[in-house]
């Protein structure tokens, strides 16, 4: 098969993905330039935008119309600058390179890991906290560590693939609006009281958005009948299809995932997935592996139809 001119290889959009994972993956970022950076900066935002003394439909409205206000003038930006780029793959490559964010939850999945293994508990809630929505004061080992295993394996899906899912369908525009919606349900969560109204639209559009992204994470692990079973019960989660990549990951790894928590001082009861044991300190990044391993293949088999059509085979 012969390979087709340079520029156009590295103007492929399953190889630009590939540049910016790999990159991604091996280089370090500084916090401060992370995306997830911006996530104080949007809460103060929305305290400001929020008002507490509106009535539920004005915060809501207000919710929906924070997210065009912010997108629609960085997308214009993206667009006009590539244009003036002197490589356009190059640049791609550098914006969803900026985009995409696994290496903090590696990260933190080995603390945890480490933390638990030497029993320093205390410590290990607090490298956690910032990560998790509920109250970890007073988990216990057992508790963090399936915590951290549900917060790793749903952040994955919105910071990490969903940008890349993004990318594929409309270019580096379409990244943005997969990684904003991520950083606005996380900063607006309605876990919080503050935003239960106001962060309600941002929630729906992260989990339209969201679909497919879970979708191709979930189909290889429903292959076993169990799975299928788990999964099915973690429909009954807020964000259905994230419960039911969470179900499909509890069989998976053969650990118990879901059960009561704490939100705001309020205790809700969420559907356990019982995919066996109790999870451990090495549980978070067992499932970040899975995970990442699951999108390299998709990425793989991108890489391949992209050389099958330039082969004329599709």
């Amino acid at each position: 098969m012969t390979l087709p001119p340079l520029d156009t290889l590295t103007a492929a959009p399953a190889v630009i993905m590939l540049a910016a994972v790999l990159l991604e993956a091996l280089l370090p970022c500084p916090p401060r330039l992370r995306p997830s950076a911006l996530v104080p900066l949007l809460q103060r935002l929305g305290h400001k935008v929020c008002r507490p003394d509106g009535g539920q439909t004005e915060q809501w409205r207000s919710g929906l119309l924070i997210m065009p206000v912010m997108w629609l003038p960085c997308a214009a930006l993206l667009w006009s600058v590539r244009n003036l780029a002197l490589s356009e793959p190059l640049f791609d490559v550098l914006v969803l390179l900026l985009l995409i964010e696994s290496r903090p939850l590696r990260e933190l999945a080995s603390a945890i890991r480490h933390l638990l293994g030497s029993g320093t508990l205390p410590v290990a809630r607090l490298q956690a906290g910032p990560w998790l929505k509920r109250e970890c004061q007073s988990l216990s080992a057992l508790g963090l560590a399936k915590a951290v295993t549900e917060s790793c394996t749903l952040r994955l899906v919105g910071q990490w693939v969903g940008p890349l899912f993004g990318f594929a369908l409309a270019g580096v525009q379409g990244a943005l609006l997969w990684r904003l919606a991520q950083l606005l349900n996380q900063a607006f969560s309605p876990k919080s009281a503050t935003f239960a109204h106001f962060g309600r639209p941002a929630s729906a559009l992260y989990q339209a958005l969201m679909t497919i992204p879970a979708l191709l994470l979930l189909l290889p692990l429903l292959l076993r009948q169990g799975a299928r079973a788990l999964a099915r019960q973690g429909l009954q989660w807020p964000w259905p299809l994230g419960g039911a990549l969470l179900g499909a990951m509890a069989h998976t790894l053969s650990v118990r995932l879901g059960g009561p928590r704490l939100y705001g001082g309020d205790k809700q009861r969420w559907v356990v997935l019982d995919g066996g044991h109790e999870p451990d300190g090495h549980t978070p990044a067992r499932a970040l592996a899975r995970l990442q391993f699951i999108t390299w293949c998709w990425l793989g088999l991108g890489i391949i139809a992209t050389l099958a059509g330039w082969a004329g085979v599709v």
